[in-house]
């Protein structure tokens, strides 16, 4: 947007300049809106495969203790994650 303050009035300045952010504003806004559900299936599968892999770990015999209680934890921070994003477990 070019404005030529010799031309246009301080007010019309103004009011362009306020049209012009709000309609930055809205395009921002249908980015995000259009951009979350692609982002929630990436995750969801993330999610899906992280859980997959702490279980398949964890259903190998001989996983030592200490190794074992942190891929338990993953999987209940991956369990958390996947509530969040509201998936059914």
């Amino acid at each position: 947007m070019h404005v030529n303050f010799a031309i246009n009035g301080v007010e019309r300045t103004a009011r362009e300049i306020r049209t012009a952010l709000r309609r930055r504003q809205q395009e921002e806004q249908v980015a995000r809106q259009s951009a979350a559900p692609e982002m929630r299936g990436e995750l969801k599968e993330r999610v899906t495969a992280l859980l997959l892999s702490c279980d398949l770990a964890l259903s190998e015999p001989g996983v030592p203790k200490p190794a074992a209680e942190k891929i338990e934890v993953m999987h209940d921070l991956a369990c958390e994650i996947r509530t969040r994003l509201g998936v059914a477990g």
